[in-house]
């Protein structure tokens, strides 16, 4: 199978935000190196105009395009991936990296699955599932990725985690990622949406793009306990007077919010 190769020359701080944004185009990977990100979908997702239109916005052009054959993109993902901090006391690393004495010291195995750490939606939500309470609370990672909020979730004493993707890549490597972590309470699913869930949660932590979480807000409200909380990420700053009117429509009330270079991390509860 060939992928498309969208060659885009941006700064390191354009490229995490970028390569998010690209994930709603289709678009199944990339990798920054040298002032330049690549990124790769399949032909058939390929959207020319709207990523013209996409990295219009930031001032920026695609260099060039072209057509590359399948490779092993693990490969390439995990000679690239470096350990991160996500504020004081959560570190994210491979199992090449040495530990950290921190809380929580999570190992992640790099692959192409999202939420490695270090885009500013994923440390922002990290940080909000962290300042929560969740010894014995039920806990939802809707949109889990690499399972990274899964394991924080269960790390802090949570009762049960479910993690759900609806990409198999990512459940795959949520599965990989548990089991590197020891954990043995968090139960991975592959679903789009949560209408097979019969039971609440304490908490739900929902880190995906903007449309989808919209989408899914019904859903949220369905399966949040009468006291939980819903932490909603991957909005733009600019999103948040939308979000707060949809959110408000399900009788759910904003308690706060933070900010990381123009991404939103909200947190909300019923009113």
């Amino acid at each position: 199978m060939s992928y498309k190769a969208v060659h885009i020359a941006c700064n390191d701080n354009q490229s995490e935000t970028i390569s998010y944004l690209l994930q709603e185009l289709g678009f199944e990977g990339s990798a920054y190196e040298n002032g330049r990100l690549i990124a790769y979908c399949k032909p058939d997702n390929y959207q020319a105009n709207e990523v013209s239109i996409l990295l219009n916005k930031f001032g920026l052009v695609a260099e060039f395009i072209d057509d590359v054959e399948d490779r092993n993109w693990n490969t390439i993902w995990e000679e690239n991936f470096k350990d991160s901090d996500i504020g004081d006391n959560i570190h994210v690393r491979a199992p090449f990296h040495p530990a950290k004495k921190v809380t929580h010291d999570i190992i992640i195995l790099p692959k192409m699955a999202f939420g490695t750490g270090h885009h500013e939606t994923t440390q922002l939500s990290a940080l909000a599932l962290e300042k929560l309470d969740c010894s014995k609370k039920t806990v939802l990672d809707m949109g889990c990725g690499s399972g990274l909020l899964a394991i924080l979730a269960s790390q802090k004493g949570a009762k049960q985690v479910i993690a759900i993707d609806y990409d198999i890549h990512s459940v795959e490597n949520t599965k990989e990622n548990v089991q590197l972590n020891g954990i043995k309470n968090v139960e991975i699913q592959q679903a789009d949406n949560l209408t097979h869930l019969t039971h609440k949660f304490d908490i739900i932590v929902s880190n995906i793009v903007k449309n989808i979480n919209l989408n899914l807000l019904p859903q949220f409200v369905e399966r949040l306990s009468d006291s939980g909380t819903l932490i909603l990420c991957g909005f733009l700053e600019t999103d948040l007077d939308v979000l707060k009117q949809a959110a408000s429509a399900h009788h759910l009330k904003l308690i706060d919010y933070n900010t990381d270079n123009n991404w939103l991390q909200t947190r909300f509860t019923f009113k």
